[in-house]
C-alpha cells in the first residue's frame, strides 16, 4: 500500500515559469511503522531527508556539551561525598571520579572553543562522550562507593544517563537506542557479576531486581524515544520554514533580476541606479504625480557618436518575407549590441533601420574615437556576412563625430534615454552623407586619433548639403586587408596611418594591402576598466556569471534530480550561516 504523505508545501514558482510549482512532502517513514503516523515523519524526496538529517545532528551538537556538564556534576558529586565520608578504601573511587572530571572538562572546553576539526566533532567525539559517561557509571558500580553490594548500585545513574543519551547525543536514533541498550546491557550483565560474586544467598531475589533494573531500563528508552520524536518534528518545523524562506528568497531574487534586466534594457545603468536611488529616498516625500519630476541630465564632453545606417534596405525588404525581415534584423542588432559590449559603446536606440550609439559615456575614454571606428568597420564586416547570404546588395553607412552631448531621460511614464545636441546631429548628416561599406568620420573625430588608422578624404560636403554648410572636414577610413575588427578586441591596432597622404618616418605603413605596426600606441587595453564602462573580458566574465545565476535560480523550481540537489546545497549552506550567526 502506497504511503500518502502527511502534509505538504508547495511552493510557486517565479513568473517566467508558470504552471510549475516545487513541492516538498513531508510524509511518514517505514522504518518505524510500529509507531503513530505523527512520529513516522521524513521528507521527500531523499536527498532533502539527507540534507535535514546533517542540520538535525548539526543542531543537537550543543547538547552535547549538556551532557558533559552531566558528567562533570555526576563526578564533582561522588568527589565531594567521598570527602565527606572518607575511608581508605574510596581512595579508587576518588580517583577514578577526577581523571572522569578532568576528562569531562577537557572536551567540554574543547567542544567550546571550537579547536576540533569539524569533522572528528561531528563523527567522533558522541561516541568518545557516550563511552566516557558508560565508564563513569561502571567504575561506580565496580568500586563500590557504597560500600554494600546489592542489586539496585548506581540503577539511578544508569536510568538517567540513558534517558540524557536520547536528549543529547547528535546522532540517528537508531544509534542512540543501540548505544543505549548497550550500555544498559553491560550495566546489568557487570551488576549481575560482581552481585553474585559478594552474595549467593538468595540468586531468584537477584534475577527479579536484575528483570525490574531491565523494565526501569525500558521505560527510561521509551520516553527517551518519544522526546527524541518530538525534537525531530520540532526541527522539522524549523526546517520547513527555513527551506520555504529560502525559496521564497530565491524567487524574488530571481524576478529582481528579471526587473532590473527589464530596466537595464531601457535605460543605462548609471542613470537606472540614480533613478532607483532617488525614487527610494522620495517615496515617503511626494506623491506619485511629483515623484518623477527630477530631471536626469548630465552633460557629456569629448565623447564619440557613431550612426550606422542599412543601405539596400528596400532591396531586402522585396528579397525576403516579412518574417524572414524581421528574424534577420533580430539576429542582425543583436550581433550590434554583442560588438558594442566588445568596443565599449553605450547603444542609445534603435530607429528603423538606423543604429546610433556613443563612446565615452558615462565614463570618459581616451580612445573613445578609436572604438567608435573599429565598432563602424565591425558592422561593416558583419553586415557583409547579410549580403552574402541573402545575394542583395546590402550595406553599411557609417558616419562618427566627436563632440558634447546632453544625455538623459525623458517621460514620466515610459521613460526613454537619448542624448541631444548639435554634434550629434553631425553624426547624423556624416552618416548621411557618407559612402556604404566605409567608415566616415569628421575632423573632431581624425583629431581624437594617434595614428591608428589610414585615412583618405571623405568629401562629405559634396554628399550633404548640411556638411557644406558647416564646413566641416570629413575622411574616409581605409579598410586594412587584415585586422581583428570581428568577434574580439585585439590588444592592438597596427600603425595604421592618421594622414591623408603616405605614412611619417617610423610610424609604421601599409605593405601589400597589410596593416603593419611599428611602435604605434596600443588602441584598446582588454584589461582596463573605466567604471561602468568595463573591458571585454570582465563584461563576458560579468555576462557569463550573471547567466550562470539566473539560469540557476530558473531551474531550481523544475524538481530535477540536479536542481533538487543544487536547491539542498544553497538550503543547507543557509542554515550554516544562519547558526554561524547564531553563535
Amino acid at each position: 500500500m502506497s504511503q500518502q504523505p502527511d502534509c505538504s508545501v508547495t511552493i510557486p514558482s517565479s513568473t517566467g515559469m508558470k504552471g510549475q510549482a516545487h513541492r516538498t512532502s513531508l510524509r511518514s517513514s517505514g522504518r518505524f511503522s510500529f509507531l503513530p503516523s505523527f512520529l513516522r515523519l521524513t521528507f521527500s524526496p531523499a536527498s532533502l531527508e539527507r540534507v535535514y538529517q546533517t542540520y538535525f545532528l548539526r543542531q543537537r551538537q550543543e547538547t552535547l556539551l549538556a551532557l558533559l556538564v552531566s558528567g562533570v556534576l555526576f563526578n564533582s558529586y561522588v568527589i565531594v561525598m567521598a570527602a565527606v565520608l572518607y575511608s581508605p578504601d574510596k581512595l579508587a573511587t576518588v580517583l577514578a571520579a577526577a581523571i572522569g572530571l578532568a576528562l569531562d572538562s577537557a572536551f567540554y572546553g574543547l567542544l567550546r572553543s571550537g579547536k576540533l576539526p569539524d569533522k572528528v566533532t561531528r563523527k567522533v567525539v558522541p561516541y568518545v562522550v557516550w563511552l566516557l559517561i558508560v565508564v563513569h557509571v561502571l567504575c561506580y558500580l565496580g568500586l563500590n562507593f557504597a560500600g554494600v553490594y546489592e542489586p539496585g548500585d548506581s540503577v539511578g545513574w544508569q536510568t538517567f544517563f540513558t534517558f540524557s543519551f536520547f536528549l543529547t547525543l547528535p546522532m540517528p536514533l537508531a544509534h542512540v537506542v543501540l548505544l543505549g541498550v548497550l550500555a544498559c546491557l553491560t550495566h546489568t550483565v557487570l551488576l549481575g557479576i560482581v552481585v553474585t560474586q559478594r552474595r549467593q544467598d538468595n540468586l531468584q531475589m537477584l534475577i527479579r531486581q536484575l528483570v525490574a533494573n531491565m523494565m526501569l531500563y525500558l521505560g527510561a528508552m521509551v520516553v527517551g524515544v518519544m522526546s527524541y520524536f518530538m525534537a525531530d518534528r520540532k526541527y522539522r518545523t524549523a526546517f520547513m520554514e527555513a527551506k520555504q524562506s529560502l525559496e521564497v528568497r530565491m524567487t524574488l531574487e530571481e524576478q529582481s533580476q528579471q526587473q532590473e534586466e527589464l530596466l537595464l534594457s531601457i535605460l543605462p545603468k548609471h542613470i537606472a541606479d540614480e533613478m532607483l536611488q532617488g525614487m527610494q529616498k522620495e517615496a515617503n516625500q511626494k506623491s506619485e504625480a511629483q515623484q518623477f519630476n527630477t530631471m536626469y541630465m548630465y552633460r557629456h564632453e569629448n565623447v564619440s557618436i557613431l550612426f550606422a545606417d542599412i543601405v539596400g534596405f528596400t532591396q531586402l525588404s522585396s528579397a525576403c518575407s516579412a518574417q524572414e525581415l524581421v528574424k534577420l534584423l533580430n539576429e542582425l542588432f543583436a550581433r550590434f549590441d554583442k560588438l558594442a559590449a566588445q568596443y565599449h559603446q553605450l547603444r542609445i536606440k534603435i530607429l528603423g533601420d538606423c543604429y546610433y550609439c556613443i563612446c565615452g559615456l558615462p565614463d570618459y575614454r581616451e580612445d573613445h574615437a578609436a572604438c567608435s571606428i573599429l565598432m563602424g568597420l565591425a558592422m561593416v564586416k558583419a553586415i557583409s556576412y547579410v549580403r552574402e547570404k541573402t545575394k542583395t546588395g546590402v550595406d553599411m553607412r557609417v558616419g562618427v563625430h566627436t563632440g558634447t552631448v546632453l544625455g538623459g531621460v525623458l517621460g514620466q511614464k515610459r521613460w526613454q534615454f537619448d542624448v541631444w545636441s548639435t554634434d550629434v546631429t553631425v553624426a547624423n548628416k556624416m552618416e548621411s552623407g557618407g559612402i556604404p561599406g566605409r567608415v566616415h568620420i569628421s575632423q573632431s573625430t581624425m583629431e581624437c586619433l594617434h595614428g591608428e588608422f589610414q585615412l583618405e578624404p571623405g568629401n562629405g560636403g559634396e554628399r550633404c548639403e548640411y556638411l557644406m554648410e558647416k564646413g566641416i572636414d570629413t575622411y574616409l577610413v581605409l579598410v586594412p586587408t587584415e585586422t581583428s575588427i570581428g568577434d574580439g578586441v585585439p590588444n592592438g591596432v597596427g600603425g595604421v596611418l592618421n594622414g591623408v597622404g603616405g605614412p611619417p618616418n617610423g610610424s609604421g605603413g601599409v605593405t601589400n594591402g597589410t596593416v603593419v605596426s611599428r611602435g604605434s600606441p596600443l588602441l584598446v587595453a582588454t584589461t582596463e576598466t573605466n567604471g561602468s564602462v568595463c573591458s571585454v573580458r570582465s563584461i563576458t566574465a560579468e555576462t557569463e556569471e550573471a547567466d550562470t545565476q539566473r539560469l540557476r535560480l530558473a531551474g531550481l523550481a523544475d524538481g530535477g534530480m540536479e536542481n533538487e540537489q543544487e536547491l539542498n546545497r544553497l538550503l543547507n549552506k543557509a542554515l550554516v550561516e544562519r547558526e554561524t550567526e547564531e553563535m
